[in-house]
């Protein structure tokens, strides 16, 4: 079934709807998990740590307080200490661990499939956590993955063994996406959407109990990365503040890979009604007037740079991206580049000291997961997708990137983003290829 996936079309198109897989493994493995019993439950582990006293240390009336507040305020942390893990598997061969959880607490795919999430652990105290790709599924446009796969898949920005990976060391969380709601959703849509019946959007949920997995086995590092391709670095938006709410004190990192909140420019409703399916427009805070009204996120990321005095953010696109230009929001190749200059101009001229960009010319998709057959599943009938998005990708718009061969003037991302995490000014700099003639 693999060979045959990785000969088509099909399965380079929809690398981001879809999760990794790894071994199975059992709960008899001595030294699994920490939190839990050897018979494979975890009821009172996650859930029962206090972690709240511990990691709410910032000084009252400090700016991270006032951030944390905001946010709790706005409902980002809702679901903060109420998950419980009800199963954990390890795989001995990529010593990872897999939690599932419990759906009706709240975390669960899109049609009703349990949500997992795989950390692996190291020496190090440093953590990154990565969010799947996985498109988004609302009344007017669905392309999605409705299942999670277990593990911590070995793409580039997870690989323990790629050499040129500046992670390779880190503590690894893996986050599939499996909702379609950019992991901010908190609804349920009875539209027999695709003859699939309901639409269960609870990427609020399963976020959040990704992030108690990794607060609780990594409880203070030192360096947080917080790393998402397409639809995952959409998620970053989100995930960004309410992650702060389990890492105050860590030095916090985003990697936003081909995706930075882009939409419609001047068509605010393409993503608001997405936003108001998902019940994830509260989530904007009303003090952001740009906002969403220029019909982009983006302004978003500089909301949480401001809150933030501590945050850096480095991001990914193409010019002629196509995937997010031709599938996801079907625009000319001129509109997305348009709006990936003005939208990216203004984070870059208002935050100069945290706020990086690497853009390359072409249409090429994402950066960090290399080998789009590392993250994709087998079952194909977990995959939803328009039909008339295939022929764009036939004709020849789609292109996945590497860390290592990802380059602009002879520096590729893999060295950008170490001079990121290490703050070396002289690597982690803006680097844009111009911006060259529209694809045929």
């Amino acid at each position: 079934m693999r060979e045959r996936w990785n000969r088509g079309i099909l399965w380079g198109a929809l690398w981001l709807f879809a999760a990794g897989a790894c071994g199975e493994g059992g709960p008899d493995y001595p030294g699994v998990d920490p939190l839990a019993e050897s018979s494979g439950t975890a009821e009172d582990g996650i859930a029962s740590t206090e972690l709240d006293a511990e990691l709410t240390s910032a000084s009252e009336n400090s700016p991270m307080e006032a951030y944390l507040q905001k946010t709790d305020e706005m409902g980002l942390t809702r679901y903060k200490g109420k998950l419980s893990p009800i199963e954990f598997s390890f795989d001995p061969e990529t010593a990872t661990t897999t939690y599932t959880f419990n759906p009706e607490e709240g975390p669960q795919c899109m049609r009703g499939d349990p949500f997992l999430t795989g950390i692996r652990q190291t020496e190090s105290d440093d953590l990154v956590i990565f969010l799947q790709g996985g498109g988004a599924c609302w009344s007017v446009f669905c392309l999605a993955v409705t299942g999670a796969m277990e593990g911590v898949p070995p793409v580039d920005i997870l690989n323990p063994e790629l050499e040129a990976n500046p992670t390779r060391d880190w503590n690894a969380v893996y986050v599939p996406y499996c909702d379609g709601s950019f992991f901010a959703g908190d609804a349920e849509i009875d539209d027999n959407l695709n003859g699939k019946g309901k639409r269960i959007h609870r990427g609020l949920a399963n976020l959040t109990g990704a992030f108690e997995v990794a607060a609780s086995h990594v409880p203070s590092p030192r360096r947080v990365l917080l790393a998402g391709s397409s639809g995952g670095a959409y998620g970053l938006l989100l995930g960004g503040p309410l992650l702060r709410h389990y890492f105050p004190e860590a030095e916090l990192y985003l990697m936003a890979d081909s995706g930075i909140g882009l939409a419609r420019t001047a068509d605010a409703e393409y993503i608001t009604l997405p936003l108001e399916e998902f019940k994830a427009k509260d989530f904007v805070p009303a003090e952001c007037e740009d906002c969403i009204v220029s019909g982009h996120l983006t302004p978003l990321l500089g909301w949480m740079l401001d809150q933030d005095p501590g945050l850096r953010v480095g991001m990914y696109s193409s010019w002629y991206d196509g995937i997010l230009a031709a599938v996801f929001l079907q625009i000319p190749w001129s509109d997305f580049a348009d709006a990936l200059k003005t939208q990216s101009d203004a984070l870059a001229k208002g935050y100069p000291d945290r706020f990086r960009r690497f853009i390359t010319d072409g249409t090429q998709h994402t950066a960090l997961i290399g080998d789009a057959s590392g993250v994709i599943g087998s079952d194909i009938t977990k995959l939803e997708y328009p039909e008339d998005a295939l022929g764009t990708l036939v004709g020849g718009t789609l292109v996945l990137g590497r860390l290592e061969t990802t380059e602009v003037d002879g520096v590729n991302l893999a060295t950008w983003l170490q001079g990121m995490l290490e703050n070396d000014a002289e690597v982690w700099v803006d680097r844009v290829e111009p911006r060259g003639p529209e694809p045929e």
